[in-house]
Order: C-alpha cells, then structure tokens, then sequence
C-alpha cells in the first residue's frame, strides 16, 4: 500500500509537470513558477525511486541498493532547495538576486555534506532499512539533522513569503493559485517535522527506514497535489468556476420561479419573452443572463404592483414577524413576500389604492451584484409558497377583498 501511494506521488507530480509546460508552450516563463514546477519534478521522483529500495532485486545488488538511498534523498533536498528559490523568485526587486544564489549555495553544501555524512557512517541497506554500527550513529544523526534543518527552513520562507505575496494580490484565480500553494507548504512543514523521528530512531538504534510510512506517503502526496493545482489553477479554474456559476444560476432560476410565475400571471407584460420561447440555459445557452433577466421582470413586476398596495400590509406582516422571533434577513423576505401576495390579490380581484392611500413598499437594499440579489429574491420567493405569515397574509387581505365587492 505504501508503494502504491509513493508511486502515484510520482505520477501525479511527472503528470503535472508535463500538463504546465504544455500550458508553458509559446508562453512566457516566469521564474517562480519554472522553480516550481522543478520542486514537483525532483519531489515526485524521489518518490517514485522511493518503493525501489524495498524492491529484492535491488536488495540484490548492493551498490544500488547503497545509494538508491542517498539519491532519493538528494532529490528531495534539491526540491527543497527549488522551493526556497520559488518563494524568493515571487518577491519584486533585484535585491533578492544575491539571496537566491546564497540559497543555492548553501543547499549544494548541504547537499555536500549529507553525502559526506552518509559514506562516513557506513551504512549498510538491509531489506529496506539501513543501519550503521555504534560508531558511525553519530555521523547519521547528524546526516538526519541536517535534512530536517533544511527541508524546515526551506519549506517555512516558502509558506511565509507566498503567504504575503498572496495578501497583496486581489480576489482572482492567481490568488486563488497562491493560496493553495501556502497550504501546500503548510502540509510541506508538517512532512518536514515528521523527520524528526528517523532522527530520533537513528541515534537510539543505529537504523532507520529508508523509505516513509504510509502516513507520510499520503501527506507527501497531499502536497503534491496542492503545488500540481496551484500552478495549473490558471487554466483550469475559470472553466471550473463558469461551470459553478452556471450550476448556481440553475438553482436560483428554480428558488424564484414560484414568485415570478405568479407575477406573470396577473402581470405578463413583465416578460421581456413570452414563456413558451425561454428556456434556463437563455438565448446564448447562458443560465447567468436568464437568472439576471428574470430578477429584471421580477422587480419591474413589484414596481407595477404598487398601485394595488393596501397601505396596512407591511404593518400586519412585520407585527406577525416579530411575534414568531424572525431573524432580520427573515424578515425582510417575509415582508415583501406578504406585499406581493397582497398586492397580487388586489390586482387579480381589481382592486387600486392610489396614492396617497397608500405610499407603497419599498424592498430592502442588496448589494449591487446578481448573486446576492438573486439569494435574497430566493428567500422571498420561499416565504411566498411556504411562510404561514404570508398565508395568513394572504387570506386576511382575500376577506378585506370580499367585504370591499359585497359592500360595493
């Protein structure tokens, strides 16, 4: 199992990879991301070779089985080392220039001195661990220190110099990109702690897997995934957003339809097309245009009922509102729908109340977008069909109605 998700690790990251620099093809390279697209590369194929050092054919042959090891982690240190030049190729300046190639050079001396450590401590791979005599427990401590001080230092400028790149950009996909490459980095810091233990196990008893638990493996995975996302998420997350927004025009166009077929039938000059030609997907196959057409028609519908107003309605309606302890967004709903049920009823039975009678109602104010509008209509749209306030409402004004045409 642990095999399994070290080598999809591979194959997502060498998919991903291959996926930017097909985005990249006749496209400018920004630095930043070509540094991280080669941290996914290095990452994934060290965790890729990882599973081969339990492989019994490479148990087979010591010379690959000795430094298979050491290789798998010399890639992952130069993963770490691209993420750190990531996190430095996103900040403005040329003062960065110098930072980037001290941070090169101390990781070629980590590098260094990692292989060092390694030869000096003799190891010897035994069915997928190694282990090394009493005297060379020293040099692999040391040899596991050094990785977890790198992978931490590198893998937190990262998260911390992404993070701030992020807070100064605006809402968008790049944003969005950014964000979830911090996550990445935030899973990143918490695979790098988890060197601690080999660490530990290495000084104590002189011999320590050479490969990762599955615990590991999976958020090694986990990681690679968020980097893979956050550099494509350009190309793909407009298609997927379009694709949410169209969904959500969808639902919202079902939430409002009760309330404007009602309002069509006693007003079907609010149609800007008869019934029989619309569709949900609109004119030009977009959801979006029909839901922001269809809010259009709903609120030029309440305008021409205002006329049939009774001037008591908002009265009786917030008066039953705050005896069933409405929250404030409930109740603006519930009132305009009560309005418009009232006012639906005096259009079909006739029945005007010019002003000054009645000074009309005014709908609460929403922010000037269609989504929020959208949600708000949606509301009153279910306090229409559903509020036992707006039935009551709704009959209280049908007696008024009758009493008014027996007395007339």
């Amino acid at each position: 199992m642990i095999s399994l998700v070290e080598w999809l690790a591979g194959a997502v990251a060498i998919v991903g990879v291959l996926y930017r620099i097909r985005l990249w093809r006749g496209g400018p390279l920004q630095p930043g991301a070509r540094y991280l697209a080669a941290f996914t590369a290095s990452l994934g194929l060290s965790m890729a070779l990882l599973p081969f050092s339990r492989s019994p054919g490479i148990a087979a042959q010591p010379s690959v089985a000795y430094l298979l090891p050491l290789l798998c982690t010399e890639l992952k240190l130069t993963a770490e080392c691209f993420l750190a030049l990531t996190a430095l190729a996103v900040r403005d300046g040329e003062r960065d220039r110098p930072l980037m190639r001290r941070q090169a050079l101390c990781s070629v001396v980590v590098m260094t001195a990692v292989a060092l450590l390694y030869r000096a401590a003799e190891v010897t791979p035994v069915a997928g661990n190694i282990t090394v005599g009493a005297a060379g427990r020293a040099e692999l401590t040391a040899y596991n220190a050094l990785f977890t001080a790198h992978s931490l230092w590198c893998v937190a400028l990262f998260t911390l110099l992404v993070h701030r790149a992020a807070r100064r950009l605006g809402p968008g996909l790049l944003r969005t990109g950014l964000r979830l490459v911090v996550v990445a980095g935030a899973c990143g810091l918490y695979w790098s702690a988890m060197s601690l233990f080999p660490l530990v196990q290495g000084f104590r008893t002189g011999r320590q897997t050479s490969g990762v638990n599955l615990h590991s493996a999976a958020i090694g995975l986990a990681t690679l995934v968020m980097v893979i996302g956050g550099m494509t998420v350009t190309a793909w997350g407009g298609r997927i957003a379009a694709r949410v927004r169209r969904l959500r025009a969808r639902r919202e166009l079902r939430r409002i339809d009760p309330l404007w077929s009602a309002l069509y039938a006693v007003r079907p000059e609010i149609a800007l097309e008869p019934p029989s030609t619309r569709s949900l997907r609109g004119p030009a196959g977009n959801p979006e245009f029909t839901l922001y057409r269809r809010v259009i028609e709903i609120r030029d519908g309440q305008l021409a009922l205002r006329a049939h107003l009774h001037a008591g309605v908002p009265g009786w309606a917030s008066a039953a509102c705050r005896a069933a302890a409405l929250d404030p967004r409930r109740t603006e709903a519930t009132v305009e729908a009560a309005v418009l049920a009232a006012a639906l009823e005096a259009a079909a039975a006739g029945r005007r109340y010019p002003y000054p009678d009645t000074d009309g109602h005014t709908p609460p104010a929403t922010a000037p977008d269609l989504r929020t509008e959208s949600s708000q209509l949606a509301l009153v749209a279910e306090a229409f069909t559903d509020s036992p306030i707006v039935a009551s409402v709704r009959r209280r004004m049908r007696t008024e109605l009758a009493a008014l045409q027996s007395g007339g």
